[in-house]
Parts: C-alpha cells; sequence; structure tokens
C-alpha cells in the first residue's frame, strides 16, 4: 500500500474516474455557462455575440443591483444569525447537561424539512389575517404591531431571513458541537484543576481550537446566503416590488420567464465569483495556525 501511495501514477489512476465525473457534472457546465454569459440567445433561434454587453447591462439594471444589496443583506443577516447563535446553543449542549441529544435533535430537524415545505408554512404563520404571529400580538394585548409582513417591502426580507435562522442554526449547531467533541477532554480537566471558569474555557480552549470548523461554516453559510432560491420563490416570489429579489430568483426570471439566457448566465457568473471571493475573505478571517492534539 505504501508502494502504491507513493506512486503518482497509481494515486492519478484512482482519482481519474472521480475526477473525470466531476468535470463533466462541474466544471464543464460552469465553463458552458461562462461562454453563455457572452452571449445574447434564448438557446432556440440563432445566437449573438455580445462580449461584455451583458454584464455592463447587468449594473445598469437596478432590479440586478437591487438584488445584489439584498444578496449582501442576506449574507450578513445569516452569519449574524448563524454563527453566534449556533455557537451559543452549541457551547451549551456540549456540556454535559440532561436533554442534550434529544435538543441537539430538534434543533437539527428543521434542516432536513424540504425548502419548499418550510415556505409554505412560515407563509402561513406571517399571515396578516389569520398568521400565529398577528394573533400572537393581538393575545398579547399588542394588536398595533400587526404588520403585514411578507407584503411590507421594509419587513419582508428580514421575515425571511428569520426563517433560514430557524430552519438553519440547528445544521451549524450540529456542524460546531462536533468540532468541540474533537477537542481531547484533558485540555477541560487541566483548566477546571487550574479552577477556570465555563467562560475562560470557552475563550482560551473552544473557540481557539474550533476555529478551522468555524471557517468551513462561515464558507457554508454565505455561499448558501448567496444561492437561496426556494424560500424567497414560495415565500414573496421576490416581491413586493422587488424588495426580497435575489440574484437567485431573478436568474431564474431572466433565463425562464424572459428566456434571455445570456443575460441569466452572467448572473450566474456573478454568483460563481462572489462564492469564490467569499471563500477567500473567510480564509482570512478565520486563518489559523495549524493544531496538532
Amino acid at each position: 500500500m505504501h508502494n502504491v501511495m507513493g506512486n503518482k501514477k497509481s494515486i492519478a489512476v484512482f482519482v481519474l474516474p472521480a475526477f473525470i465525473i466531476y468535470a463533466v457534472f462541474a466544471l464543464v457546465p460552469i465553463a458552458y455557462n461562462v461562454y453563455v454569459s457572452f452571449l445574447q440567445t434564448d438557446l432556440m433561434s440563432p445566437s449573438k455575440f455580445v462580449g461584455f454587453k451583458n454584464y455592463i447591462n447587468l449594473f445598469r439594471d437596478k432590479t440586478f443591483t437591487g438584488a445584489l444589496k439584498n444578496n449582501i443583506l442576506m449574507v450578513i443577516g445569516s452569519l449574524i444569525a448563524h454563527l453566534p447563535l449556533a455557537l451559543f446553543f452549541g457551547n451549551i449542549l456540549f456540556q454535559k447537561i440532561k436533554g442534550s441529544h434529544f435538543f441537539q435533535t430538534v434543533f437539527f430537524l428543521p434542516s432536513v424539512i424540504c425548502g419548499v415545505a418550510v415556505g409554505l408554512t412560515w407563509t402561513f404563520v406571517y399571515n396578516s389575517q389569520f398568521g400565529l404571529v398577528n394573533k400572537f400580538f393581538e393575545i398579547i394585548g399588542m394588536g398595533g404591531l400587526q404588520k403585514t409582513w411578507l407584503a411590507d417591502k421594509d419587513l419582508a426580507l428580514f421575515c425571511i431571513i428569520v426563517v433560514v435562522m430557524w430552519q438553519f442554526v440547528g445544521y451549524h449547531m450540529v456542524i460546531q458541537i462536533a468540532a468541540m467533541k474533537n477537542i481531547p477532554s484533558s485540555y477541560y480537566e487541566a483548566a477546571e484543576i487550574d479552577g477556570a471558569s465555563k467562560w475562560v474555557q470557552f475563550k482560551s480552549i473552544t473557540f481557539p481550537l474550533i476555529k478551522p470548523i468555524l471557517k468551513v461554516d462561515a464558507v457554508l453559510i454565505i455561499t448558501g446566503s448567496l444561492k437561496y432560491y426556494d424560500l424567497v420563490a414560495v415565500m414573496t416570489g421576490g416581491g413586493p416590488n422587488h424588495a426580497t429579489e435575489l440574484m437567485s430568483t431573478y436568474m431564474f426570471y431572466q433565463g425562464f420567464r424572459t428566456l434571455k439566457y445570456g443575460y441569466s448566465a452572467a448572473i450566474g457568473v456573478i454568483l460563481l465569483v462572489l462564492c469564490m471571493c467569499s471563500v477567500g475573505l473567510s480564509n482570512l478571517v478565520f486563518r489559523t495556525e495549524t493544531i496538532e492534539f
């Protein structure tokens, strides 16, 4: 086995099938999408090469720039909602408390539910006539806080961020708990002998040692926030008046409603670039030295 792992040709033979599959289903479609982004085409009539015209028109398109702004707000909101909350609940449930595994399951459960089902459920929750949110304010005597939540352009995007938080905070919490469990218990035992409080143990042991996983988690949150589609499509369809329009929903609209596939492909390329930049930014923010246990 050692001879095989030391032979580059043998390694290439084992890696090649996986690379071919990856190339066919990932690299080739990405390359084709980049090519289409330089065309004016509906994929049925003859195509016309227009160079960077689609990209220039995108940044002159107020709907797209609004969608880009909403995506940035979604990324910021998701990071604020997910990382600190997941870390907070994860650190609590990491302690040996009664019912820890039960609560981990409860928190994680929403993340396995279909996004369309989640969107439909929360549409009813936010309903201005019979929704649970307005009913709650009515019951506690604060009827003045009742709103047409998803029809209010100032509140709709915030309402969607709340749903995203509800659905995925448990997913990120489980990832972080798994990282915490990988830390040798001897570190905590030594800290307890020295009289360190739980907060000091978290600040000095837990947080520094799970930073590599937090980096991965941040990448998942950012790229996921850039690609959200199903919740927005089901709950608001990008409305009201494009207040919740995201690049993914606008890309779908341009590609499958107006048949501007070149224009739609250009949006996809910008999404790809933003995802790549997010990976680089996360590597910079969570830059750590390699730690061996």
